[in-house]
């Protein structure tokens, strides 16, 4: 089980002051977003440059590749991506492209043990991407052909605090996840990401840009009325704690059982029993830490051919060590209850879009009271400036 952190509590005990004191983190002002920006193909166009074909992305956790010879495949923008662990422990990723007739070598997730087979023609590379075998060939089918030199073509990966990070460009360069995490990086390794394990997984798409999944994640303003059936049962609108770490943040949301909670000792002011803890990682990634001590990773990918449509990947995780019956059950009834009550916040993003396209409304007003929303956006405008060529 994931070990409470003193930075958990911390964050507990200040939210539950803002609960007491009828207050919230609050931006210095509105904010207005140009309805534009989730339709214009133009600033589309910058939005998947600037921040899907080569920027380092995370793309998992540890738990994703528990063995030797664990893999799993993605698709970053258009980049297929096959992601395994090699003999000495590492990472390593690869396209996910036969060098022969550009088959795809893997899908899904599973053990391969030691080989990669691509179902064309049976081409076959080891877990390092070594080219082996190119059976049915005569002798001189491939004469002039290096093998040495015909292995998958490698990308940047590396796997750090528990977290996995990929770069879809073979050329892009090596990954500093420390530096990509802008300060946010101690605090994450002390989660103990590495100690979990993935056991479900859901992937959907919807009618969306692939902001909008973000933006409800981003404010739970929302919940009193949205999910007045479902989370907010459970889960309470405000105070939500907001604290940016570059153009990252992280939020603090309270549930309904920690109303009166300050009165009680303080070696019960655990995160797991009064609180959710979420992180929102840059561009477009959310890591939930949830009360009962699971994690739930949410990554949406835009398509580029359909600029409006957006793919959800989805993973739930838990303690590696195992846990009670009982406990599994919980964590498989959440899922459901989880998956529920987001499907409510996409149809209505479902519906925003519809409503923006329209062309009727220029712009939508972000509250004070939505600090991580406003800034979320901001970060986005100000890393596609920094995109922009230099004259």
């Amino acid at each position: 089980m994931r070990q409470e952190r003193a930075i958990d509590r911390e964050l507990v005990k200040s939210t539950l002051q803002m609960l007491e004191d009828k207050t919230t983190t609050l931006a210095e002002d509105i904010y207005r977003e140009p309805t534009d920006y989730y339709v214009s193909p133009d600033r589309f166009e910058l939005e998947y440059k600037a921040f899907f074909q080569s920027r380092a992305q995370m793309v998992g956790l540890s738990g994703d590749l528990p063995r030797i010879g664990s893999y799993f495949t993605l698709t970053l923008a258009d980049t297929p991506v096959l992601v395994v662990r090699v003999e000495d422990g590492l990472i390593k990723a690869f396209l996910n492209v036969c060098r022969h007739r550009a088959g795809s070598v893997a899908k899904g997730r599973s053990e391969v043990g030691r080989v990669f087979t691509c179902p064309y023609h049976a081409w076959s590379y080891d877990i390092n991407g070594k080219l082996l075998g190119q059976p049915a060939a005569s002798v001189d089918g491939f004469k002039g052909v290096d093998r040495d030199c015909t292995g998958l073509i490698e990308l940047p990966a590396v796997e750090k605090f528990g977290l996995l990070y990929v770069r879809p460009d073979p050329d892009g360069g090596p990954i500093d996840v420390e530096k990509e995490l802008a300060g946010l990086a101690p605090e994450l390794a002390e989660v103990g990401f590495a100690g979990f394990e993935m056991f479900e997984e859901r992937h959907s798409t919807w009618s969306m840009n692939w902001k909008q999944p973000q933006d409800s994640f981003l404010e739970a303003y929302h919940i009193f009325a949205l999910h007045r059936d479902s989370l907010s049962k459970e889960t309470l609108s405000t105070p939500m704690k907001f604290d940016a770490f570059g153009p990252h943040g992280r939020g603090v949301i309270l549930q309904r059982t920690a109303t009166g909670y300050l009165e009680k000792p303080e070696q019960e002011l655990t995160a797991r029993n009064v609180a959710n803890i979420v992180y929102w990682i840059f561009p477009n990634t959310v890591l939930n830490l949830p009360a009962p001590g699971h994690a739930e990773v949410w990554q949406f990918y835009p398509d580029q051919k359909q600029p409006n449509r957006t793919r959800t990947h989805t993973r739930f995780y838990r303690p590696a060590e195992g846990l009670s019956e009982k406990a599994l059950n919980f964590t498989n009834d959440m899922v459901d209850f989880t998956m529920g009550f987001v499907a409510e916040d996409f149809d209505q993003q479902e519906a925003i879009l519809r409503n923006v396209s329209a062309g009727r409304m220029g712009e939508m007003i972000f509250g004070r009271n939505e600090p991580a929303l406003i800034h979320y956006h901001r970060s986005i405008d100000k890393a596609l400036r920094e995109a922009e060529p230099a004259e």
